[in-house]
């Protein structure tokens, strides 16, 4: 159960506002909760108590015979803080009024007032600037949102329940889901979140039981820590999350002096937050609607393995161009599978994805195959692509398709046009997962594979002193002076690398603080006078020089930074001076374990460089994920907010820390 249940399930409702004039917000919501059969009680309250048929009027919620669960107020911003402090024992409020934060100080004034009085009230509120809550199931539709304007059988219940900050977007897949015979769960629209933001919508959402996929429109994430906990809630609860963003909502960064958190944008942490908690991402609203809806229809793969199915060549193609770019890898199939397959096509080559090459072999022969992977064995899900084919043969084949039970999941991509429109109607209405869209059915087939393979996380308190003597460190050490420089040169061997030792300088190759490969005294003493000369001339404080043996190799950058709303956060990317002008990084939320890491590491566009590109040495990729492991449990407090490593070198034959920044 979660903490909003009588908001998603209300005994009562009360609509503030309510007047004789059906075409105002109030009105209706009344219209649509009696179209949709609300079987609770629905109050009205307005001070002038208008006259309604069959409907009691009150002049406040206090008046109300006891406190509902729900209060709809279908009011002007300025009249909000009045019903909030007249709402002791109420469930919670929906507010559709906008002119509040995102209206200038006016309206942040009034948002403040509000906030204060639903705290005093101890009440909830969704909003404001909120599109409301509708849940067919229940009857409930809490909502001025014109989706609602239709016959009330189409406004169905489905599988996939949404969570959007956007009220007209929330609109829009409600007609999207009507349109093709489905319908949503449940929508709930946050609004400017002043109270319940996305995590705890997303949890409520994905605990009711009509739902199997929560679908979240998202803008900005203020509630890092909830969001992070309600994803991993659904995803342990069996329940996908899709989610499509909508908008850059910007945040205040605290100023950060590393590599690391130059580069820890809100854009960049977020997509890094998403793909570590296997969160499903779609490019726009429909899309995402797709995939939902697709994965909401089948039961988890046991594995990751897909295999594809088509009568086209060129689509073939197409869906493996966009497989690769999922970071999907298509096994091919096996000697045993090859044999029985080689039989079923025409001029076809056995292959995956898989072209059955004509079509003249009968409209059973299609179903047939797909059977045949299917039960192979060597593959957890099936994507079956209908392309154009005689319409003479739809029917068959549909029947056919419908007619499997198969041992693994097959979902459905219809490339057939509207010859065969029919036949996608009877496919959709069988309750078979299916898209027209090859980008949703490759993102559904790759998002129900990271699940199938889906680790638990680490729990988010596992954090521990960070000690750098547990890292495999450069040897070197610190000089005061020149002479001390050099002697330190002949103890670590050359070549050897000087660099400036100066408090708070974080980047020492931006002042001309790094002089590499020195292979004799003389070459130190001159990078000595030279770094230090270029620190005293920016006005900075000396404390000495570094002296290090010189390790050059394949650089990468790793840290930890505190996200203002997701808490700390590990990074790896490629390292080195070029770090920023790269920008190739990726994040996650601390700590990881070796596994997470390493899918870290795999998503990185340079990530070939870590295998040996072009006969470069292969790095030892399982003892980066062991570091970056390491790391992500650095206890960071109020005193050290960053700790960068930047370079960690692989050498050829083990991984160096070169330079270690903590702020």
């Amino acid at each position: 159960m979660s903490g909003l249940d009588r908001l998603l399930d209300p005994s009562s409702i009360a609509i503030a506002g309510l007047s004789s004039d059906q075409s105002k917000h109030g009105g209706r919501v009344l219209g649509h909760l009696r179209r949709l059969g609300y079987p609770g009680e629905v109050f009205g309250v307005n001070p002038g108590k208008p006259n309604l048929d069959s409907m009691e009027m009150y002049e406040r919620i206090s008046d109300l015979p006891q406190p509902p669960d729900l209060v709809v107020c279908a009011i002007p911003a300025r009249a909000v803080g009045d019903i909030a402090m007249d709402s002791t024992g109420v469930g919670g409020l929906v507010v559709f009024a906008g002119g509040f934060g995102e209206s200038g100080r006016d309206g942040r004034a009034l948002e403040s007032d509000l906030i204060e009085k639903i705290r005093s009230a101890g009440t909830r509120m969704l909003g404001p600037n909120s599109g409301g809550l509708i849940r067919p199931s229940r009857g409930l539709a809490a909502s001025f949102l014109t989706c609602l304007e239709r016959p009330a059988d189409q406004v169905r219940s489905g599988p996939v329940g949404l969570v959007t900050q956007s009220g007209g977007t929330g609109s829009y897949l409600h007609n999207l889901a009507a349109a093709r015979g489905s319908g949503l769960g449940v929508s709930v629209s946050t609004g400017n979140e002043i109270d319940i933001k996305l995590g705890e919508a997303i949890d409520a959402v994905s605990s009711l039981d009509e739902v199997k996929v929560v679908l979240a429109m998202i803008e900005t994430v203020r509630d890092g820590g909830v969001f992070i906990d309600a994803v991993r809630a659904s995803l342990d609860r069996g329940k996908p999350v899709v989610a499509c963003r909508i908008g850059t909502g910007r945040r205040g960064q605290a100023l950060m002096t590393t590599h690391t958190g130059a580069m820890a944008v809100p854009e960049a942490v977020l997509e890094g937050i998403f793909e570590s908690l296997d969160v499903v991402m779609a490019e726009t609203p429909g899309e995402a609607y797709e995939v939902a809806e697709m994965m909401a229809r089948v039961a988890r793969p046991a594995g990751d393995r897909a295999a594809l199915v088509t009568h086209s060549g060129g689509i073939a193609i197409h869906l493996a161009d966009l497989a690769e770019r999922r970071g999907m890898s298509l096994q091919q199939p096996g000697p045993d599978l090859s044999a029985l397959l080689d039989p079923l096509l025409d001029l076809g080559a056995v292959n995956n994805p898989l072209d059955m090459g004509g079509i003249i072999g009968g409209p059973g022969r299609f179903a047939e195959v797909i059977e045949t992977f299917a039960g192979s064995g060597e593959y957890d899900m099936v994507l079956a692509v209908s392309t154009a084919h005689p319409p003479s043969h739809s029917w068959e084949r549909v029947q056919a398709l419908i007619d499997m039970d198969p041992p693994v999941p097959i979902l459905h991509l219809w490339m057939a046009g509207d010859q065969a429109s029919e036949s996608l109607r009877v496919l959709r209405e069988a309750g078979a997962p299916v898209t027209e869209e090859p980008r949703a059915a490759i993102r559904a087939l790759a998002g129900l594979g990271r699940l199938a393979t889906r680790r638990p996380a680490l729990p988010t308190g596992l954090f521990e002193v960070f000690e750098l003597s547990t890292l495999p460190a450069v040897e070197g050490g610190l000089a005061s002076d020149v002479a001390g420089a050099v002697e330190l040169a002949e103890l670590v061997g050359y070549p050897v690398v000087v660099k400036v030792r100066s408090p708070g300088l974080a980047h020492k190759t931006e002042i001309g603080g790094v002089v590499l490969d020195l292979r004799s005294p003389d070459e130190v003493v001159a990078a000595c006078e030279q770094v230090l000369e270029s620190a005293k001339s920016k006005g900075l404080t000396v404390e000495g020089v570094r002296v290090e043996r010189y390790r050059p190799g394949l650089e990468m950058i790793v840290g930890v930074v505190t996200d203002p709303v997701f808490g700390p956060v590990v990074s790896i990317g490629m390292g080195g001076v070029l770090t920023e002008l790269l920008a190739d990084i990726t994040f996650a939320p601390a700590p990881v374990d070796e596994v997470g890491a390493r899918r870290m590491a795999d998503r990185l566009q340079a990530r070939p460089l870590l295998d040996g590109y072009r006969g470069g040495p292969p790095a030892d990729v399982d003892r980066l994920a062991r570091i970056v492991s390491q790391v992500s449990r650095a206890l960071i407090g109020a005193e050290q907010r960053e700790i960068e490593i930047n370079p960690l070198v692989w050498d050829g034959s083990e991984w160096l820390v070169v330079d270690l920044l903590a702020t």
